[in-house]
């Protein structure tokens, strides 16, 4: 079995160890993985009998439950990272014991918390990136050594073997080039997760589909025209691609209404939203600046926003991009019809210095107008010479439009109408179907006979 986006190195056994005083919940997770391959499970029900087995086998992922008796999930992994320093960590926790999570994270190295109770997929996709993760820094630990080595006995013998030395620096560059493959594999993979996870966040929040993919695009390219460099743009892409991530902690309820329809105690609630988010990637080194971001993008340039209620300058540049494409975004619809593109435009300038940084409405409306142009010299669809029908997955074929939105059995987007098939997507589509398939078949456009 495989999940999409994912796929475990072959001929390999790697184990994960889940740790648990329950055993219907140690149970659960031998049933999840049972058909996974190259996983192999080993469960302990004390933090004790996971140090047993942690001194004879070499584990790539270690789960653990927070609140166990004799010894917690923070103690437990604390101790365990002193015994297998390179094995990923995650902590299992209830919400209210996120500050416990946050322990885990500091003593024992954690690199994340799931909360109880938790979703099956999400726990997979988790559990099976950080499997991953763990492969490639052991291929990079092992290459970067050999690397190191072989300089040494290049120095060794470049006096007497000049034709030696020529080879090995071959190999040498070949090498290099590896690692960088590697490490581009790494980062990709992360961009995907987030991909992947922000998919999963708007199964909460069904009211706009695709929302964050289309936020962080508009997003990068308003970055790009104000002349901000790959790494700025690439920030405020990954912001806006979680900007809801706190969503996921406020109740199906509340997440149905408008601000109009909300109580004072939902308003508050869901207020809490972009803290919440911020504090949920913050553990994460290299995305504490995207988690700034998360925090002000519903900040009001007047100052009337939260949490904070800072305005103009205060507020971060990124902060402000984001609050104009998510509110052009979210008042699109997903719409293609060039009139009601400009009805939005307008609606957000007549907010221009009140809730939006008037500056930002050029740079917004110069990627809106590429946007669209390109969506419809790309679809070219007329109604009169064009029909749309549905496929089964295996008869798509690259150069075919798709007419609407994919989605797997589940919800989560596959990919978006307006799409123009290609091998890549094709082959993602078809592992999609395969591991949660979709309700329907694929439709898209074709010409009238």
């Amino acid at each position: 079995m495989h999940l999409s986006g994912i796929t475990l190195p072959n001929k390999e056994i790697f184990n994960v160890l889940f740790v648990d005083d329950e055993e219907n919940v140690l149970r659960s997770m031998r049933r999840l993985f049972m058909d996974v391959d190259g996983i192999n499970i080993l469960t302990a029900m004390s933090g004790k009998e996971g140090l047993g087995m942690l001194k004879n086998s070499e584990v790539a992922v270690i789960v653990s439950d927070q609140k166990m008796p004799e010894m917690s999930g923070s103690e437990f992994l604390e101790k365990a990272r002193k015994m297998q320093p390179e094995s990923v960590r995650i902590v299992l926790t209830g919400y209210a014991d996120i500050n416990a999570a946050m322990d885990a994270v500091n003593k024992g190295g954690a690199s994340k918390y799931i909360t109880k109770p938790w979703d099956d997929n999400d726990l997979m996709l988790t559990v099976l990136n950080s499997v991953e993760i763990y492969n490639l820094k052991k291929e990079n630990k092992r290459l970067t050594e050999l690397t190191r080595k072989q300089n040494e006995e290049l120095k060794k013998w470049s006096s007497e073997l000049e034709f030696y030395v020529q080879q090995q620096t071959v190999d040498l560059t070949r090498q290099n080039k590896e690692l960088e493959r590697l490490n581009e594999r790494l980062n990709r993979n992360i961009k995907d997760f987030i991909s992947s996870f922000s998919n999963l966040i708007e199964l909460k929040d069904k009211s706009v589909s695709s929302h964050s993919n289309s936020v962080a695009a508009i997003s990068k390219e308003m970055a790009i025209k104000m002349g901000m460099n790959s790494s700025e743009a690439e920030t405020i892409a990954i912001a806006a691609q979680l900007h809801d991530i706190g969503k996921i902690g406020i109740s199906d309820v509340v997440l149905l209404k408008t601000s109009a329809e909300m109580s004072p105690d939902e308003i508050v609630e869901y207020r809490k939203h972009t803290v919440r988010g911020q504090a949920a990637i913050d553990f994460i080194e290299d995305l504490r600046s995207a988690g700034v971001l998360i925090r002000h993008h519903h900040e009001w340039f007047n100052g009337k926003g939260f949490p904070d209620g800072i305005k103009e300058k205060q507020i971060p540049v990124g902060s402000r991009i984001i609050a104009i494409a998510d509110q052009f975004d979210r008042l699109i619809h997903g719409t293609f019809q060039i009139h009601a593109v400009q009805g939005v435009l307008d609606k957000i300038k007549a907010s221009l210095g009140t809730q939006f940084d008037p500056e930002m409405f050029k740079f917004l409306t110069d990627v809106v107008k590429e946007r669209f142009a390109s969506i419809f010299k790309e679809i070219e669809i007329d109604l009169k010479t064009r029909i749309e029908i549905e496929l089964t997955v295996n008869d798509v074929m690259p150069g075919m439009i798709v007419s609407r939105d994919i989605r797997s059995g589940t919800g989560l987007l596959l990919l978006s109408a307006g799409s123009v098939l290609n091998d890549k997507n094709i082959a993602t589509l078809k592992r999609g179907y395969h591991i949660d398939p979709a309700k329907t078949g694929v439709f898209i456009w074709v010409k009238r006979k």
